[in-house]
């Protein structure tokens, strides 16, 4: 397996990749958009990295429990000397929480959509597989390619989320079933932060703030530094 890739304009960006995904059904072509040139080359230069076919890559992530890499992961953390206190859950916010929307065809330092970005084409049988054609991860604190697969199966199949976007340090998922109360909320934050804790400990500062962003939300953020 491997992806394929097309430019665009930044302006028709989202609208391309719904195109796209109207037709995966049937055409088992899974669409997702990756920004700039830079970005291209950074996952172009990862899917190269690794020996491993991505259907290994796929047999591996079938072995990796979710729950059980959190239980190490934390493990890994409280031997650090890390506290998990009240500072890091934090209370839930008060007034209305600022969502994610799908960024990656927008420049972060200008606030403006980029005049061109590419979006990538990959058959594969089901979203979650993706990370594993594009060897996605295994560097600082991202995980390696079969621990995204094996969470975001897990999350396809309770929330209907799905990767829309990868870039080298980004992934943005689109959700169809986003949780609908604060515990269900809270508890895919405590997920989203052991996946990917740079999105709490560098971003919003709380697994409380993160929650809130989270419920009710079609679209979730993920970014490793």
């Amino acid at each position: 397996m491997e992806f394929t890739t097309f430019k665009v304009a930044g302006v028709d960006a989202l609208r391309r990749l719904e195109e796209y995904r109207a037709k995966y059904p049937t055409s088992r072509v899974y669409p997702f958009l990756i920004g700039g040139a830079e970005e291209l080359e950074y996952l172009e230069e990862a899917a190269e990295s690794d020996g491993r076919d991505p259907a290994a890559i796929i047999r591996a992530s079938l072995d990796v429990d979710p729950a059980a890499w959190i239980a190490g992961r934390k493990g890994q953390v409280e031997d650090d000397g890390v506290a998990l206190d009240d500072e890091l859950i934090g209370e839930w916010p008060e007034g209305e929480i600022e969502k994610s929307g799908i960024g990656l065809h927008i420049d972060l330092m200008t606030g403006k959509i980029k005049p061109e970005v590419y979006l990538g084409l990959v058959t594969i049988d089901e979203p979650w597989q993706l990370p594993a054609v594009l060897n996605y991860g295994g560097w600082n604190d991202c995980p390696f390619p079969e621990v995204h697969a094996a969470f975001h199966r897990a999350w396809f199949r309770r929330y209907g989320a799905e990767i829309v976007g990868a870039s080298h340090d980004v992934v943005e998922c689109l959700v169809a079933r986003p949780p609908q109360t604060q515990d269900a909320a809270m508890d895919l934050a405590w997920e989203q932060y052991w996946y990917c804790s740079d999105i709490v400990d560098q971003g919003c500062g709380t697994i409380a703030n993160l929650a809130a962003t989270l419920l009710d939300a079609p679209v979730w953020y993920f970014w490793w530094d």
